[in-house]
């Protein structure tokens, strides 16, 4: 008997729960792209664009179907809730892992984005950052002629997966939370751009914790990539006897060791390993020695130009603030020091180059 009434208590809980929810995949529209634009207006400051792809039979270059919503609203949230109501399915952001910042809004603030990114649960940590030029809605709804899948442009693009280049340094939503709120550790954002027929990133902002403060060319993001982030399958250029020389990296190891003086002095140690890609001089061993030492001090030189250049902007995203602290213990005395000599901080960059091969000759 007591088995029979709990058996019928069981049943009767059942029926005020609701159901999980769940709607099938032909009832979702999948977010592969979102940007985020500000607009400068009191009452809508937020322009929020979705890429949202539409399943295809054919899969090819071109023909890869998307649909673009937009919508200006007081915050992101709303603005997201809003565009339910212009579309027939629902929003599904698990497959969203690129977002873009026009240049509006990192040039103004980067906090309410990131908020509600954080918050979001089906935002994935592994989604790309970039910030867009001139503006995400712009970027949103432009169709590369080689796109096979909607948004499948970004995914080669940021997760090398496709192209590999220099000039594009990626940048996770993980590690961007971790660079708006630690010490010593500043964030950045590649750029994106359409030229009409493709993605092109080549250049690089600089933010602090809540803005862009400095923009770094197409030479100075080659650079940083190598000089921060050990980036091989990169290159130097000098000029050698009137002629072009070009070094193709194939291996980068880097060293970071920071004094403890009134003005601490940052040494920057890289060795490169690669192989002369380029040249219309003929080498021969004598003149390698020649070679190697020229292009050192010509990395060394533009390294120490670029990191000056960086320091004056007052901002750190190779992470040398953190660096100190780490490497002398440091409590909240050595960060306040650290922060007061900041712009009087000088560096120290020794490279090693070595010439594996001068390419085949045939």
């Amino acid at each position: 008997m007591k088995k029979v009434a709990f058996l019928l208590l069981a049943l009767s809980c059942c029926a005020f729960l609701g159901s999980c929810g769940f709607k099938d995949i032909d009832k979702r529209f999948f977010v592969v792209a979102m940007g985020i634009d500000y607009t400068g207006k009191t009452e809508t400051p937020y322009l929020v664009t979705l890429r949202l792809a539409i399943p295809a039979t054919k899969i090819g270059e071109g023909l890869a179907e998307s649909q673009v919503e937009q919508l200006e609203a007081p915050s992101i949230a709303e603005a997201v809730r809003n565009l339910k109501s212009h579309v027939d399915k629902e929003l599904d952001f698990g497959q969203c892992r690129v977002f873009l910042f026009g240049q509006s809004l990192i040039k103004h603030s980067m906090e309410e984005p990131l908020s509600w990114l954080g918050r979001r649960r089906d935002i994935q940590l592994i989604s790309y950052l970039a910030t867009a030029e001139p503006s995400a809605n712009k970027v949103l709804k432009a169709n590369p002629t080689t796109e096979r899948i909607a948004g499948n442009a970004f995914f080669l693009t940021f997760g090398k997966e496709g192209t590999i280049s220099p000039y594009t340094v990626t940048e996770y939503l993980f590690d961007s939370f971790r660079r708006f709120k630690e010490k010593g550790l500043d964030p950045y954002l590649p750029t994106i751009r359409f030229d009409g027929n493709s993605y092109v990133v080549e250049h690089l902002a600089l933010l602090n914790k809540t803005k862009q403060q400095l923009m770094l060319n197409r030479r100075e993001t080659l650079l940083f990539n190598l000089s921060a982030n050990a980036f091989a399958k990169s290159g130097i250029a000098v000029n050698y006897e009137g002629k072009r020389l070009v070094l193709y990296i194939s291996k980068v190891s880097k060293q970071v060791r920071i004094t403890k003086d009134n003005v601490p002095t940052v040494h920057l140690r890289l060795k490169i390993q690669g192989m002369v890609e380029q040249t219309a001089v003929t080498l021969m061993n004598r003149n390698i020695p020649q070679v190697e030492k020229l292009l050192e001090n010509h990395f060394n030189a533009n390294t120490e130009r670029l990191l000056a250049k960086i320091r004056d902007a007052g901002v750190d995203p190779y992470g040398f603030g953190l660096h100190y602290l780490a490497q002398y213990f440091g409590d909240e005395q050595d960060w306040k020091h650290w922060r007061e000599v900041y712009p009087q901080v000088k560096f120290d960059v020794t490279s090693r180059v070595v010439i594996d091969s001068t390419g085949l000759i045939r």
